[in-house]
């Protein structure tokens, strides 16, 4: 058996209180105790869970290196990561599933980096018009028949989320086919009027890519995506907490009206750990300045950002800790239908993340096994 203690978050409590943890041999949490008598001044959280990430620390999901995932999983540990899906770019279909097909072969070893859970395939069956940073000569016409070259049976469940245009021809059984495959369907990069994102939702779509960002905003005639989004309290909502992609007073409104049902990202591209300079996202050029990744005609390229700057950028906007726990951890849990973490609870898996008082990342579990310490040399 192993045993931490700190100040452990609670879901019955919604708040961190001093306590232990215990897990046994196969990393599965047996007891939680509050120890009120002590004292600490580190933070026990469940491990954060990022379904949408391109890359950091110089690596990029699209590139060519069999290694990546396996650095890409280690960085992201050290963020506090414990499980991620890997994101791809609109590409040709080709390209797309040889990484689909490197990422189910390259997952890194049980006690090396954050879980790599599956793919989540950002295009290429957007809309030309809200292709942000997509490349435009890579985006694919829709169809049922186009879709399942793509997709294939998908029977290992390797490929859990792709994002959608509702206003492409044939989308709405393309959206049926994906999720009785088992993708699930964000709704984005598409300026589908209010009535072609509900038609969307009716045919299985379930969440929003980026929620405000390369999508029809709210007006008061026209709702479009964004309504959907603040209107539907069936769909997930994807947040970028970076302060850049949203103002956070409009972030700290949306975790306190929806936060049950905000999904925290980072967008984060191959930039992010890195600094300032000029990067690559999916091999197309990217600077870096000011903590913005942008392409050479300003459009956001990703992001920097890592998921406990944004708990931290989060605490210093003023939105509640519990909120945030379940934007970074158990909201993504329950969205991608894992049942066994994204909490602290028995009979989950040690997937945890030990934090300083400043809430800087100094230790992460992966079921049970450490895959990060910040004092290791």
């Amino acid at each position: 058996m192993t045993v931490l203690r700190g100040n452990i978050f609670l879901d019955s409590v919604d708040a961190l209180r001093p306590g232990q943890v215990e897990w046994n041999s196969v990393g599965q949490i047996v007891s939680i105790e509050e120890t009120p008598q002590q004292e600490y001044y580190h933070n026990i959280l469940p491990g954060f869970i990022d379904e949408h990430v391109h890359g950091i620390a110089g690596d990029d999901v699209m590139d060519r290196d069999p290694e990546r995932f396996q650095r890409i999983g280690a960085r992201l540990a050290a963020h506090g990561v414990t499980s991620y899906l890997a994101t791809t770019l609109t590409a040709a279909f080709p390209h797309i599933r040889r990484v689909v097909e490197e990422a189910a072969t390259s997952a890194p070893p049980a006690k090396s980096g954050a879980r790599l859970l599956g793919m989540h395939l950002e295009g290429p069956f957007i809309d030309r018009l809200a292709k942000g940073a997509q490349p435009l000569e890579e985006v694919a016409e829709a169809n049922l028949e186009a879709v399942q070259t793509l997709i294939g049976d998908n029977h290992d469940g390797w490929i859990r989320l792709i994002t959608w245009a509702p206003n492409l021809p044939h989308s709405q059984p393309a959206i049926v086919w994906l999720t009785t495959h088992g993708v699930r369907v964000n709704l984005g990069h598409s300026l589908a009027t209010y009535e072609e994102g509900r038609a969307g939702v009716a045919s299985g779509a379930t969440g929003l890519t980026h929620f405000f960002n390369a999508m029809s905003p709210l007006r008061h005639r026209e709702p479009g995506l964004v309504g959907l989004g603040l209107l539907d309290k069936r769909l997930w909502c994807e947040l970028i907490a970076d302060g850049i992609h949203v103002r956070p007073e409009v972030i700290r409104y949306v975790m306190e009206t929806m936060g049950e049902r905000v999904v925290l990202i980072t967008d984060a591209m191959a930039a992010a750990d890195m600094g300032p300079g000029t990067f690559a996202l999916g091999g197309y050029p990217v600077t870096v300045s000011d903590g913005a990744a942008r392409l050479a005609d300003g459009t956001l390229a990703g992001s920097v950002l890592t998921m406990d700057h944004a708990l931290r950028n989060l605490m210093q906007w003023g939105v509640p800790l519990g909120s945030i726990v379940r934007g970074l951890s158990t909201n993504p849990a329950t969205r991608l239908g894992l049942s066994n973490c994204g909490r602290l609870v028995v009979g989950a898996r040690a997937d945890i993340v030990v934090m300083d008082a400043a809430f800087q990342v100094m230790k992460t579990y992966r079921n049970g096994e450490p895959v990060y310490s910040a004092l290791a040399p």
